[in-house]
């Protein structure tokens, strides 16, 4: 069975609805909850895929990838990856273009053809342009349920963290720098009484370079005193 076989996992609802996508299993497969409107159409997490450039690696060129997610009222999803021409063919443009209908494909791809075998110039402007023309197909719910989960999938979608992850994060981060905080005060007060000693050896110094006739009577004084002391 394929993956973008609709009928084929109870999961997909919920493995879409972390990343903002609401779908319902029913009778007929899983299907999108609501109706076209345009107020649903705002609601709809927002994909974007842009194809930024290529790098040469172990025999291959890996087209650069950066794609985002966003859905309303929630922090936006960033992920760079890379991948070949074959994989991006094989496992985004095959089926998608299997899976939907002539009309559909027509009118979201019509204008942006797929890249050719081989790489030639030109290849990652026009995976650019198809890579556009899909996120605008799967933000206009024109991409079924099962069709979004794939294409989550091999452009290798990060979970996004809950929001109890996200305040455990963020309470061991306040932690840690209450910690650092601590320790650094605790340094200062173990260094003050050396660093004071240190500035008055180095005030005596500095007293004595500029008076050295008064800094030598200070010295005949204190050394006189400690040999009437010794008696």
């Amino acid at each position: 069975m394929s993956a973008t076989d609709d009928g084929v996992f109870d999961t997909l609802p919920p493995y879409l609805g972390k990343f903002g996508y609401l779908a319902e299993s029913g009778a007929e497969g899983t299907q999108w909850k609501g109706d076209v409107s345009e107020a649903t159409l705002r609601a709809h997490p927002q994909l974007e895929i842009h194809v930024t450039g290529h790098a040469e690696g172990e025999g291959h060129t890996q087209y650069l990838l950066h794609c985002s997610l966003s859905v309303s009222g929630v922090r936006r999803l960033d992920w760079p990856l890379q991948k070949r021409l074959r994989i991006l063919r094989e496992e985004l443009h095959c089926p998608i273009k299997e899976q939907l209908s002539p009309e559909i494909y027509e009118q979201y791809f019509g204008r942006t053809p797929f890249a050719h075998k081989g790489g030639f110039p030109g290849t990652t402007a026009r995976l650019d342009a198809w890579c556009s023309a899909l996120a605008e197909c799967t933000n206009a719910r024109g991409c079924s349920p099962g069709m979004v989960a794939m294409v989550l999938n091999v452009l290798e979608a990060p979970e996004p963290r809950s929001a109890k992850d996200a305040a455990k994060s963020a309470a061991s981060s306040v932690a840690g720098r209450f910690r650092n905080a601590a320790q650094t005060v605790k340094t200062k007060v173990e260094q003050a009484p050396q660093q004071a000693q240190q500035k008055m050896e180095q005030a005596a110094l500095g007293y004595a370079a500029r008076n050295p006739q008064a800094a030598l009577g200070m010295a005949s004084k204190v050394a006189k005193t400690a040999s009437m002391a010794k008696w």
